[in-house]
């Protein structure tokens, strides 16, 4: 497809999107098969390796392509699928997640663990933590999930200005502390919403959603713990990518 030079109104990132779906709907770039690299991508349109990360990232966010670690973009589907696609192998692609959405901070709380909470987010029973709770939106401002971050109570005065921050919190409390991450905990399950995350999210009561929690821990202990409710299979796509070594 040729992108037409007259008219300024549509970006250039959005021209590109429109003709790389044109072409991945035409077949000619193959479902399973790689998008040229982004280096070919910028010749070819004549325009900066930003605007083609732009063009690549709203195609990623309509579920049409994958990147790859260390392959490229990979063609999933032949057409947008209203499907929110997360795909990582790294704490840096779970970075990236934060920065393609929206966190909208809904309450803010202190909360008192008690014992199974306390054995979930790695704190101890009788503690006082904060509690986050927000919504996290996609470009095009639908839910996408609801969040309910646990943090230490003595992060409390800083917790909500990162969470408004366009960056994700775990990063900013690391800093903060003065410390880094040394590993990260992810546990996920298939729960009926409950009321509150059902009102959160648009959808009924009991409806299918994946929880998944994420523990992020320095060597003096959690730094956040978080309940991402997503919704069911239909909305979120939760996909990881792992290598099979042999000893």
């Amino acid at each position: 497809m040729t992108i037409p030079t007259h008219g300024a109104r549509t970006p250039r990132y959005a021209e590109i999107n429109a003709a790389l779906r044109e072409d991945i709907a035409s077949g000619c770039y193959p479902v399973g098969e790689l998008l040229p690299s982004e280096a070919e991508l910028c010749r070819r349109f004549n325009v900066s390796r930003f605007t083609v990360r732009e063009a690549l990232r709203r195609l990623q966010l309509d579920g049409m392509v994958a990147k790859v670690q260390g392959a490229g973009t990979r063609v999933l589907r032949d057409a947008p699928t209203g499907v929110f696609v997360q795909s990582y192998r790294s704490v840096s692609e779970l970075t990236q997640y934060a920065a393609e959405t929206h966190l909208e901070i809904i309450k803010t709380e202190k909360t008192i663990l008690d014992s199974d909470m306390a054995n979930r987010i790695g704190g101890q029973s009788g503690e006082v933590w904060l509690l986050l709770s927000c919504l996290r939106r996609t470009d095009s401002g639908d839910p996408l999930a609801f969040v309910e971050c646990f943090i230490p109570d003595h992060f409390a005065e800083i917790a909500p200005d990162l969470a408004r921050d366009s960056g994700p919190i775990y990063a900013g409390l690391a800093s903060a502390a003065g410390e880094a991450i040394e590993h990260a905990v992810q546990e996920s399950q298939a729960l009926p919403a409950p009321r509150h995350i059902a009102d959160a999210l648009e959808i009924a009561e009991g409806a299918p959603t994946l929880r998944i929690l994420r523990r992020y821990v320095s060597a003096s202990g959690p730094l956040i713990s978080s309940f991402n409710w997503h919704h069911g299979g239909d909305r979120y796509i939760h996909r990881t990518r792992i290598g099979l070594a042999e000893d």
